[in-house]
């Protein structure tokens, strides 16, 4: 599945079939409609990222050399979001964050960290990392960020708890991991 085949999910889920229906034929966009895919491709992108941040994380682990023990986070493979652990070899290291920098006591480092998905544009395949996560949790968090840009509280209001709970429901599925998510707990 495409990730312009979501946002016609998305599209057609807030009612906006002609605007699904323009976008699936391929053809020529009236300005409004493309102001809309826009949007929901921005809205896309902050589901999946909000989703990764706090509550399905997405772990990396990589391999990093160093002479002065400084690794810069622009040089890791992907965009970290939280250092979980530093080993060189199997031995824990002493590690601490700068700004732009991992500074570790070890020249060669092993980092286990969590990530942000990259952007996604219309033309990639959409996919998320952790399996449970589908189109289906995607679609109703654009959703809700679509009643609520569009200022209608009360629809955003309910796909924003059909969102929440998709997450509940995924969450009580999945063991726990020793942290408890944003807003989990209320």
């Amino acid at each position: 599945m495409t990730v312009k085949e979501v946002i016609i999910s998305a599209m057609r889920l807030v009612g906006r079939e002609d605007a699904a229906d323009a976008v699936e034929e391929g053809g020529t966009l009236t300005d409004e409609t493309t102001r809309l895919k826009r949007a929901l491709l921005t809205y896309l992108n902050a589901v999946t990222d909000e989703l990764a941040r706090g509550y399905f994380p997405l772990g990396y682990s990589e391999d990093m050399a160093s002479d002065d023990g400084r690794y810069a986070f622009a040089l890791f493979t992907k965009p970290p979001v939280r250092i979980n652990r530093v080993r060189s070899g199997k031995k824990a290291v002493a590690w601490h964050i700068l700004p732009d920098y991992l500074v570790a006591d070890a020249p060669e480092i092993t980092v286990e960290y969590e990530y942000a998905p990259s952007k996604l544009d219309e033309d990639d395949k959409f996919s998320y990392p952790v399996f449970d996560v589908g189109e289906r949790l995607v679609t109703y968090g654009m959703a809700a960020e679509y009643y609520l840009v569009l200022g209608d509280a009360a629809s955003s209001q309910m796909w924003e708890g059909r969102y929440r709970a998709e997450i509940e429901l995924l969450l009580a599925r999945s063991p726990v991991r020793g942290r408890i998510p944003p807003r989990r707990w209320i």
